[in-house]
């Protein structure tokens, strides 16, 4: 069966599947298809009806059937390493200050983790329902 896969860039195209196909499998053909490059299996999310599809799960799981559009992103891709910052010790030194004769001190920008949790399929969840109401 033809399926159309469309993209956040809004541009299209069909791939040629079966409904029994895992979504893995999928994402395979559509990296073979379109390129390693363009579209790494390892990166992409389908996305079916504002859902997102798992890859252990079949197409026909998902009731995606003939002519249906399956929208694709691309997940960030994590970092391989990631540079440690120098650090510099303070000076030991004792300084005395009143707290009237200056403001207070503004802490020094560095990488804080966040510690909002946010699951995955809410995030593309979100970003697909958009998407579709432009689409409409």
């Amino acid at each position: 069966m033809k399926i159309f896969v469309k993209t956040l860039k809004g541009t299209h195209f069909d791939i040629e599947v079966k409904p029994e196909d895992a979504v893995g499998d999928v994402k395979k053909k559509i990296e073979t298809v379109q390129g390693a490059d363009v579209y790494p299996a390892a990166q992409q999310m389908l996305i079916h009806k504002g859902k997102v599809l798992k890859d252990e799960t079949t197409l026909s799981e998902n009731s995606v059937a003939e002519n249906s559009f399956i929208v694709i992103m691309l997940a960030k891709t994590p970092q391989a390493s990631v540079s440690p910052v120098a650090l510099t010790p303070a000076s030991t030194a004792p300084v005395v200050t009143s707290a009237m004769d200056t403001p207070a001190p503004i802490a020094e920008s560095s990488p804080v983790a966040s510690t909002t949790i946010v699951s995955e399929s809410d995030v593309y969840g979100q970003a697909a329902s958009i998407l579709l109401q432009g689409a409409t």
